[in-house]
């Protein structure tokens, strides 16, 4: 027993033992203050509440002792005894519901407070590390971790995990539940297993083996019919951690958090395009402005190297024509040509950069970045040319001079982003590739379209061309091989639109695929499905002609499992983050005519369910 001193106030220790019942004197070994101390009372447990249910227990276990073990007991009717056993199993069952019920109520308690704490809270990583905690102390787990998914490639991507440090650290190796994930993902349903180890579904999964998982738990985070991600936990020395009740909980628990963490996400969002809007508003028109940000593609606004083509169009003569004509002539026939050159610029997913004097500049490939760029700069060069001539007729009928333009094109590196001074500044792209295209603009004939031998190479089986001799421009201490293209080709991707043999329906289904002979599990986002293939978004680069084996699940329950498609198409980009990645189209190899049939059904329209004709 610890004393202080009231005196002095310096503590001191008694043994309890040698403190008689009725109390004791004793002395501060300081100063000699006396104090007179009493040994504690044995802390008593305050005996639980009598609920209603245990008082008739009781009466029911002194109902039951009186017949069956009482004095006299052998004369008690034997129908009554039999009441009296039927009434006792029918009490055990009653007892049973009830402490389900009891449980439900406190998990229902639980998860009022869980949604309490969770949806209050916006911060993304703040939201996601609480909401870890929270399923570790809710289901009693060992260890886990959360992974979401991205909307673009169904990649599944580790955000939060407790207790699973060794394995993090070497990402390569943590192969923990790949295709339990995945699985969980794909199909929307939850997976639990009481003993891993001897469990047939995971037998041939190394990461279950490899780690001595027992008991597992997967769940997806659902809002409605949409997966956004999965909850994983696991124990790895007790099997039967988990139960059928415990899945529920974190079911209910997992629906909730998938709520608050999209309403995060769209606040993120929203702080992210507000941003965003009020960078693009400085040098694009609103409308410009909201087109690019609901492309969602890469962004390209503080300054970084980009591929882009860059096309420069200047008026032959214009100095001389102008001295000739009243400036409201010059003025008017700027404005209409102008316009009608923006208007192919943007109809070619071109970026205006600026005017400069009777100059166009326009670039492709920035701020919104497409594969295609040079397609579209050629494609804007010649319909300016075919416009041009248009205007030229409606001038001339009108009794106006006309006058005729030069384009310039060409492709490469540049430094795209916001450049000046904090006062004004202006979106634009600059770099020796934007010299060589003004330089080849100069360098074209009238009414012509000369390219870089950079921008040939990605077109050159889309247009009609004919070499030029090179030609020595500023800044370069070589020649420059050019192009002067006549005329340019429907796009091949066009052209297949045409020719569709199968109707396809427009989705945004998760799903996986391997590469054989390669078993890792990699996961997509089909984009549309018909009987003859897919389109489909992923982190994954797989080679065209590479066959590639599939498991999806349709909109309406139908499964398809190991589908065996080849990468017909396969073209790179870049999301937000700048990442790479790849959008494939697939084309089924071997398909039963049982999936053949389910496919055909799914994409039929809803007034006309006739199946398509199966492939001989």
């Amino acid at each position: 027993m610890d004393i202080s001193c009231k005196k002095c106030s310096v503590k001191y220790r008694i043994d309890d033992s040698k403190i008689p019942a009725q109390g004791a004197k004793v002395k501060c070994p300081k100063c000699g203050e006396i104090a007179l101390i009493k040994k504690e009372a044995p802390s008593i447990s305050p005996s639980p509440p009598v609920t209603p249910i245990l008082s008739f227990e009781s009466q029911l276990k002194n109902v039951q002792r009186a017949i069956f073990q009482d004095e006299g007991s052998e004369n008690i009717p034997p129908k009554l005894k039999d009441f009296c056993s039927e009434m006792v199993k029918s009490y055990q069952l009653l007892k049973k519901d009830f402490s389900k019920m009891e449980k439900s109520r406190k998990d229902m308690e639980t998860l009022v407070e869980i949604g309490k704490a969770v949806n209050s809270v916006l911060d993304m990583d703040k939201l996601l590390n609480l909401i870890m905690d929270m399923v570790i102390n809710v289901v009693g787990a060992e260890r886990g971790f959360l992974m979401l998914k991205d909307k673009d490639t169904g990649e599944l991507s580790f955000k939060v995990a407790r207790n699973m440090e060794e394995e993090l650290k070497d990402k390569a190796k943590f192969t923990i539940s790949s295709g339990i994930t995945s699985r969980v993902a794909r199909e929307g349903k939850a997976i639990l297993s009481t003993d891993a180890q001897s469990d047939e579904r995971f037998s041939a999964q190394a990461s279950v083996m490899d780690y001595n998982l027992r008991s597992l738990m997967c769940v997806p985070l659902k809002i409605k019919d949409d997966v956004i991600g999965t909850v994983y936990v696991d124990n790895r020395m007790v099997a039967g951690a988990f139960t059928d009740e415990t899945v529920e909980l974190l079911t209910s628990f997992a629906n909730q958090a998938a709520i608050s963490i999209e309403n995060a996400r769209l606040y993120e969002n929203v702080a992210k395009e507000t941003k965003i809007r009020a960078n693009l508003q400085r040098y694009l028109s609103p409308n410009i402005a909201n087109d690019i940000i609901s492309k969602k593609e890469k962004l390209v606004l503080g300054g970084e190297k980009v591929e882009c083509s860059v096309l420069f169009t200047d008026i032959c003569g214009f100095t001389s024509m102008s001295e000739k004509l009243p400036p409201e002539s010059i003025v008017n026939m700027l404005n209409e040509y102008f316009s009608a050159m923006t208007k192919i610029i943007f109809e070619n997913e071109g970026t205006l950069d600026k005017f400069i004097g009777d100059a166009i500049m326009a670039v492709f490939g920035a701020p919104i970045f497409t594969p295609y760029s040079a397609r579209n700069a050629v494609k804007t060069g010649i319909s300016m040319l075919k416009k041009l001539e248009e205007l030229q007729k409606k001038w001339e009928s009108e009794g106006n001079p006309s006058f005729k333009i030069r384009v310039g094109i060409n492709t490469g590196e540049v430094i795209a982003g916001n450049i000046g001074s904090p006062d004004r500044m202006d979106y634009t792209v600059i770099g020796d590739n934007v010299n060589l295209a003004s330089r080849l603009e100069s360098n074209a004939k009238p009414m012509t379209v000369l390219i870089s031998d950079s921008t040939y190479f990605k077109i050159k089986d889309l247009v009609t061309a004919n070499p030029r001799e090179p030609i020595m421009v500023k800044g370069k201490s070589k020649p420059v091989q050019t192009y002067e293209v006549t005329d340019i080709k429907v796009p091949t991707d066009e052209k297949v639109k045409v020719k569709r043999q199968y109707v396809r329906k427009d989705v945004s289904i998760f799903a996986t695929f391997k590469i054989p002979p390669n078993t890792k599990t990699n996961q997509c986002i089909i984009q549309n499905v018909s009987c003859g293939g897919l389109l489909m978004n992923t982190r994954m680069e797989a080679i065209v002609g590479n066959n590639i084996m599939l498991d999806f699940t349709l909109s309406d329950e139908s499964k398809f499992i190991n589908i065996e498609g080849k990468v017909a198409m396969s073209r790179p980009f870049k999301d937000e983050q700048s990442a790479t990645y790849f959008k494939m189209g697939i084309e089924f190899v071997s398909i039963s005519d049982t999936d053949f049939k389910s496919i055909s059904k799914f994409c039929s329209p809803s007034e006309h369910t006739a199946e398509a004709p199966l492939p001989h």
